[in-house]
């Protein structure tokens, strides 16, 4: 079958079942195909994105969880969502949803760079109505060790997409020494950013776990200062800021070389967060009260609540 006869099935497909509420059944009736051919035709048509599923922002978590799990962390902003077969993907979809809710709210948006704020970031494809938001601003640096842009800061494409200003700390995330690190701070082109940073209205980031972590994952940290952080009993950090089980920052060499915003921020910080080695670094957040909303996965809620505070 050429190209266009696949695409007109595939589309005639889509309308049969999504709107005029056929089932595969009389589909494949109507077409003189088999149902289990229409089946394999509608994941091909979920997968190529000639529809677009959304569900109602009202309708994404689970409210009675929440409920729960608001008493037992004291943490009043939580959403929960369904875990799935790719629990990233349902928090992604749910993160869009809240952080298009922040566009609308906030003028200035603080992004920390992470693996789910990216996914994020690809589930706002169009442009937001009723937009208030004057710019997005890095928490982080965004330089990679190799020179390249960190791949997971999201921030040119999700201003493009938006029609608003962007603004990257052009440094590395962490520098080589505190030396370092304090000239580059003070340096023209990245103080006033790292400013702009300190002073967003709303932020939004990932929890990083320590052995996961994107800093060690892109070579800023060696295994060896992984190894000492984490006797330091570190279990989770963000944007280069460590922290113990209990909520706990810790004082570490990273954190001198870190070229970042301040930390904890006087804004709202939503966090996104999922999968069972964040269990931990979403306790010691929790207890520090180092962020003040988060969006979670039913799994990872309920292995919090079942952990031993």
């Amino acid at each position: 079958m050429n190209e266009q006869l696949n695409s007109e099935l595939l589309t005639r497909i889509a309308w049969l079942y999504y709107y005029e509420d056929q089932s595969q059944q009389e589909i494949g009736e109507l077409l003189g195909l088999p149902r289990i051919k229409i089946t394999r035709l509608l994941k091909t048509i979920r997968e190529q994105k000639i529809v677009d599923i959304k569900i109602e922002k009202k309708h994404f978590s689970l409210f009675s969880l929440e409920k729960k799990f608001s008493e037992a962390t004291g943490l009043a902003d939580i959403t929960i969502v369904p875990t799935g077969r790719d629990a990233g993907d349902i928090i992604a979809a749910a993160a869009a949803e809240h952080f298009i809710d922040s566009c609308r709210k906030y003028e200035r948006i603080g992004i920390g760079a992470s693996r789910i704020v990216s996914r994020m970031f690809e589930k706002i494809n169009s442009p937001i109505p009723r937009i208030k938001v004057k710019y997005f601003v890095s928490l982080t640096g965004n330089a990679m060790p190799n020179f390249a842009a960190n791949p997971y800061s999201g921030g040119w494409s999700l201003s493009k997409t938006l029609g608003t200003d962007f603004y990257h700390i052009w440094a590395p995330a962490i520098a080589t020494t505190p030396e370092v690190a304090n000239i580059l701070r003070h340096d023209y082109v990245i103080e006033p950013v790292l400013k702009m940073a300190n002073s967003v209205d709303y932020a939004i980031m990932g929890i990083g776990d320590i052995q996961n972590s994107l800093l060690f994952s892109h070579g800023f940290l060696a295994e060896k200062e992984v190894s000492e952080v984490m006797g330091l009993g570190a279990v989770g950090e963000i944007f280069g800021h460590f922290f113990s089980i209990d909520g706990a920052l810790l004082r570490t060499e990273m954190q001198e070389r870190a070229i970042c915003a301040d930390f904890p921020m006087k804004c709202p910080m939503m966090a996104i967060a999922y999968g069972e080695e964040k269990v931990n670094p979403i306790i010691g957040a929790l207890k520090g009260k180092l962020i003040s909303a988060l969006i979670i996965d039913e799994k990872t809620a309920l292995a919090v609540l079942n952990a031993k505070w």
